[in-house]
């Protein structure tokens, strides 16, 4: 199948070889939208709405496949006027779980690079406990960290029971003295009055926008607090361009065997 794809994260180029080694063919950006089968957009970049206009929507074939990262508001807008399939990669629940590997090993890169303590005893609170919290909490406890996780309802705090971590909520947050706080929820957790009190606790922020707290006032008290957001984008990104290689090779499969 004939396609395009427009590069804004090194996962991307990985995306490309995987593809082109399924007999997928790939052609410049500027090609005629009438004659691709499928179009990869910016994994999380903005689109030149100048160039990817309304006019440029309306040619595509119907039974092309249109692909981004995340979620682009513009892309979605113009793939539901035009009856076109979007794709958002990270929707996906596979994706998801696979990205998780290397999101935790990226985390545990820069916990080892940037603290004078080891893992092993250090005591660890991850807030939110999906499909990344859970990975990085088992990862880091089996590295021998002491790993709590924030929940917010019976069902995560079961989830984390099950993995022999033990589950808290908000209000017991001070309870503890955590040497590291993993925020994984992309909405606001930890007040200001709150980092204020953590004082120079390492936090860490790999969730979307729009974050778990105000990392600027995090890093005054520790300037090794940081944002992680697209870390299988910086690690791992061979694996992590061939997971989305796979997820795009299946549904252009998919399309194929309709066609024909």
């Amino acid at each position: 199948m004939l396609g395009m794809i427009l590069i804004d994260d090194r996962r991307y180029m990985h995306t490309k070889n995987y593809l082109k080694a399924r007999g997928h063919i790939f052609c410049e950006a500027d090609t005629p939208p009438q004659n691709l089968d499928f179009m990869i957009f910016p994994f999380a970049g903005e689109i030149d709405e100048s160039a990817y206009d309304n006019a440029y929507f309306a040619v595509i074939k119907r039974d092309a496949a249109i692909f981004s990262g995340i979620k682009n508001a513009y892309l979605a807008q113009k793939c539901l006027e035009h009856g076109l399939s979007y794709h958002i990669m990270m929707d996906d629940g596979e994706i998801a779980k696979k990205n998780a590997v290397p999101t935790t090993e990226g985390v545990i890169v820069y916990l080892v690079t940037n603290r004078e303590s080891t893992i092993g005893g250090s005591l660890v609170l991850i807030i939110g406990y999906g499909i990344c919290g859970g990975d990085l909490a088992r990862k880091l406890k089996g590295l021998d960290a002491d790993v709590y996780a924030l929940v917010r309802n019976r069902e995560r705090e079961a989830l984390a029971e099950k993995d022999g971590v033990t589950p808290i909520y908000l209000h017991q947050l001070f309870s503890y003295d955590f040497d590291v706080i993993i925020n994984t929820v992309p909405q606001t957790v930890l007040t200001d009055e709150m980092l204020r009190r953590l004082g120079n606790t390492l936090l860490l922020d790999i969730a979307s926008k729009p974050y778990g707290f105000d990392m600027a006032l995090a890093q005054s008290f520790n300037e090794k607090s940081a944002l992680l957001p697209g870390i299988p984008g910086k690690y791992a990104v061979k694996t992590s361009g061939e997971i989305l290689g796979q997820y795009i090779n299946e549904i252009l499969r998919g399309r194929q065997h309709d066609i024909k």
